[in-house]
């Protein structure tokens, strides 16, 4: 895109009139409209402040890149990660931002850092609690992208977490701009394209992307209909779903403990200890028997690997456990435990085991 066309789509999508832009920059407002005609450029050392004005970059302006490649977007999340899983949210946070200073007209780096971001404090409810009103702001700019994808995947994040505020209203004026499913899919197309093609690897990574989100999807969706039937008091359909979710999820090779985690949802809300505490023991044998990649599972053979060959689900595991032994005294759902012996039993082994780690 030239300069002229950069600095007037960036007027107008931040609503400045060239009077308001030429007021902050102490120019005219006829030098903002040659500039945007074509008919003059603006002096070198007015770039910084213009690009600031219009809350970009020098770069952007002057029609170098704006955007990391995708390669780039994937190795500084998985730093990202690594950075906040061993120094703490407040310097990944840090670091965020410093990346984000670096291309600052990034949707997509913007809505993934704040996807990451959120993740991190995923395990801990006081922690999320302190940092939403760093990642929310996130989500918000990157729901205002001019691209629809950004700004779809931000907006889905948004209504997730106004939802979890009891902000009901925001959450279904922001669900509403969303469109419904497309059949057939994007994904799909392009997966048979691929394959017409005969570029087979393309096709497999496509598809494997497709179905690690379906899955992703199908557990959102069970563990609403186990929410939805111990409302409504059915506890057979309760113990079927839950049951057969794990089931599912097994055959596709998806991490254990998605599914463990799903059952014992259940038998929390169910109050049966035994059962509970049976899957809090499967959780504790998991755990100390880490899964390897789901790029080992003959689904997920294209998906991109951590550049160390090494999977997640022992640090998901382990922040699982580190959870549920904090929770194991404040928590309203594992009250009713609290005083039966094979429940203390498990928290001490886990507590010695899992909580020094």
């Amino acid at each position: 895109m030239k300069l002229s066309e950069t600095i007037r789509s960036r007027r107008s999508a931040l609503g400045l009139t060239q009077e308001q832009l030429a007021e902050t920059l102490g120019v005219t407002a006829a030098a903002v409209s040659k500039w945007e005609n074509d008919l003059s450029l603006p002096d070198m050392a007015l770039l910084p402040a213009l690009a600031r004005r219009l809350e970009t970059d020098p770069n952007t302006l002057l029609g170098f890149s704006a955007e990391p490649t995708r390669s780039e977007i994937a190795e500084f999340l998985n730093l990202l990660c690594d950075t906040g899983r061993q120094k703490g949210f407040d310097a990944a946070l840090a670091l965020a931002r410093r990346k984000l200073q670096e291309y600052p007209a990034s949707g997509l780096l913007l809505v993934n850092a704040a996807t990451a971001l959120d993740g991190l404090c995923a395990t801990d409810p006081a922690l999320r609690s302190r940092m939403l009103p760093e990642i929310m702001p996130l989500y918000e700019k990157a729901a205002a992208s001019p691209d629809e994808t950004v700004a779809r995947q931000a907006k889905t994040m948004l209504v997730l977490r106004y939802r979890d505020a009891g902000l009901y209203a925001e959450a279904q004026a922001l669900l509403s701009e969303l469109p419904g499913p497309v059949m057939p899919g994007k994904e799909q197309m392009q997966a048979g394209l691929y394959c017409s093609q005969g570029r087979w690897a393309e096709a497999g990574k496509v598809t494997e992307g497709w179905l690690a989100l379906t899955v992703s999807a199908l557990v959102q969706a069970l563990a609403t209909l186990v929410e939805v039937a111990l409302a409504e008091q059915r506890p057979a359909d309760v113990d079927a779903i839950a049951s057969a979710g794990r089931q599912i999820l097994a055959l596709l090779g998806w991490p254990g403990l998605t599914g463990i985690h799903l059952e014992l949802v259940a038998a929390l809300k169910q109050q049966d200890a035994p059962r509970a505490v049976a899957l809090l023991r499967q959780l504790s044998d998991a755990a100390r028997r880490p899964e390897p990649p789901l790029q080992a599972q003959p689904f997920f053979r294209h998906l991109p690997a951590k550049p160390d060959g090494k999977g997640q689900t022992a640090e998901l595991y382990q922040a699982m456990m580190a959870e549920l032994i904090r929770q194991a005294g404040t928590d309203p759902d594992m009250a009713f435990l609290q005083g039966d012996p094979a429940f203390a039993e498990w928290l001490t082994e886990a507590k010695a085991e899992f909580a020094a780690r």
